[in-house]
């Protein structure tokens, strides 16, 4: 069966793929469901719930919560970089289970912000997996690209816990954080390949912020 078959084909027993361009809205309903009936939300509960599907719904998620107004919450921006960074280092390691350092594990954000996002997100994620197509499978799923993915993912995540006081670093990291996530999920390696680009934009766009105000 080929990749474009595969990717329309249903999931055994009803369930949504996990891989492929209808992933990614498949992803933000998982995160709605996580929220629901809930009034916090744990990062321990997070990763166990987001990270049965793997590293990258995992990271996508963090991604996404990082781009919304919950990156702001204080605490919080540093917090979901390190989730960031560990798995990063994951995906290095070729590993999927993934234990949080207890004073990250034990940190709550509040369930109606990320019922908010949740819903919010979803007609964008819905919109972008018309554009998003199974190509250069190399990058997204190669072991070479994706180790390159994790360094910037390690590196990325790590740096939130010194920069997470400047107000915009945390939105700006996690737009290549997403970017990547959507180009694995969805095995698009040009997606991927824009992230690698969008990196060497943020980068710059940080330094730049930093030396205007005297960071």
């Amino acid at each position: 069966m080929s990749d474009a078959a595969t990717e329309r084909a249903p999931a055994r027993g009803g369930r949504k793929p996990s891989s492929g361009p209808r992933a990614v809205p498949a992803m933000v309903d998982r995160l709605r469901e996580l929220a629901q009936d809930r009034d916090q939300v744990s990062f321990d509960q997070l990763v166990q719930t987001m990270g049965q599907q793997g590293n990258a719904p995992l990271l996508m998620v963090c991604a996404l919560l990082m781009i919304s107004p919950i990156g702001m919450i204080p605490g919080v921006g540093g917090a979901l970089g390190v989730v960031v960074a560990i798995v990063g280092f994951q995906i290095l390691m070729r590993q999927t289970r993934i234990d949080l350092p207890h004073f990250i594990g034990k940190r709550c954000i509040p369930a109606r912000h990320i019922r908010k996002t949740a819903d919010k997100i979803h007609p964008a994620a819905d919109f972008l997996r018309r554009f998003l197509h199974v190509r250069l499978t190399s990058l997204a799923e190669g072991r070479a690209s994706l180790s390159v993915v994790a360094v910037i993912l390690m590196l990325g995540g790590g740096s939130l816990l010194v920069l997470g006081a400047i107000p915009v670093a945390t939105p700006l990291i996690g737009l290549p954080v997403a970017v990547y996530a959507f180009g694995i999920i969805a095995r698009d390696g040009a997606v991927v390949a824009g992230g690698h680009v969008l990196v060497v934009l943020v980068t710059a766009g940080i330094w730049y912020f930093r030396a205007q105000t005297g960071g």
